[in-house]
């Protein structure tokens, strides 16, 4: 039987951490009771993950790179492997305490316009992610989004969001495949919120639903200072004009960011 849903895993020297991450997301697809399939690429890490595959029987399934394709390329090679309506993007450093966030989520693809969807991600201690999800509306989130940022808010309800979080990603995958998938130029950070808005260049809807969660203990794989600089210069080049960014990101910086 086809999978109805595929969870892509992507590793570079997180084995550590991907034994829980694997247990958790095999419990919440019970919870979900849908053909699925969980596949991990080992992404030219040298990590030996075949034994942490293996001792969960054929429900993971392993692939393994010769080159660190990045976040974003790894994704993409993985949603190549194999074909369902949903994928999702999991980072290994993620947790799923209790079941339910995949349903919580599922239940959002029956509106069609709906394309992507996050669930709220808390830190180590608890405390929600401060980036998890990009504001849609609002004065701030607009002076944000024009110079290539964003702007974050606690929320309790599903709102409407400008991008969710890569961690925890899921997508429908004729919207993915739509738009080119990744932009493999973006090799980490920032590729989710490029994704997010080509999805919805194209009239998708990206939705965040802090009522599900999952732990995200972030910067497992790279700090951010390593790549966040390059990739928000091609995020600028991409989507920003150079007037209007140099405008916003002042207001960003010096008035929106105080009120």
């Amino acid at each position: 039987m086809d999978p109805e849903l595929v969870v892509q895993i992507v590793n570079f020297r997180t084995r550590d951490v991907l034994g829980p991450c694997l247990d958790g997301v095999l419990a919440d697809l019970d919870d979900v009771g849908i053909p699925h399939r969980v596949l991990v690429l080992e992404n030219g890490s040298g990590d030996d993950l075949s034994d942490l595959v293996a001792a969960r029987g054929d429900r993971v399934e392993l692939l393994v790179g010769a080159r660190n394709l990045g976040f974003g390329g790894g994704h993409n090679r993985l949603a190549a492997a194999a074909r369902s309506p949903w994928l999702c993007c999991v980072n290994p450093d993620v947790t799923i305490p209790r079941p339910g966030v995949l349903r919580g989520l599922l239940r959002h693809g029956a509106d069609p316009r709906v394309v992507a969807v996050g669930p709220l991600l808390r830190t180590e201690d608890g405390a929600p992610q401060r980036w998890d999800h990009g504001e849609l509306r609002g004065v701030r989130a607009a002076v944000a989004r024009g110079a290539g940022h964003s702007h974050w808010r606690t929320r309790s309800r599903p709102v409407p969001a400008a991008w969710v979080s890569g961690a925890f990603l899921l997508l429908r995958r004729s919207a993915f495949d739509a738009v080119g998938g990744f932009d493999e130029g973006f090799f980490l950070y920032k590729e989710e919120e490029d994704l997010c808005l080509r999805l919805r260049g194209r009239g998708g809807r990206i939705v965040y639903d802090p009522t599900v969660s999952a732990g995200h203990v972030g910067g497992v794989v790279a700090r951010r200072d390593e790549h966040l600089d390059a990739s928000l210069a091609r995020f600028r080049a991409k989507h920003v004009p150079p007037l209007r960014g140099a405008a916003c990101d002042w207001l960003f910086r010096n008035v929106t960011r105080r009120i």
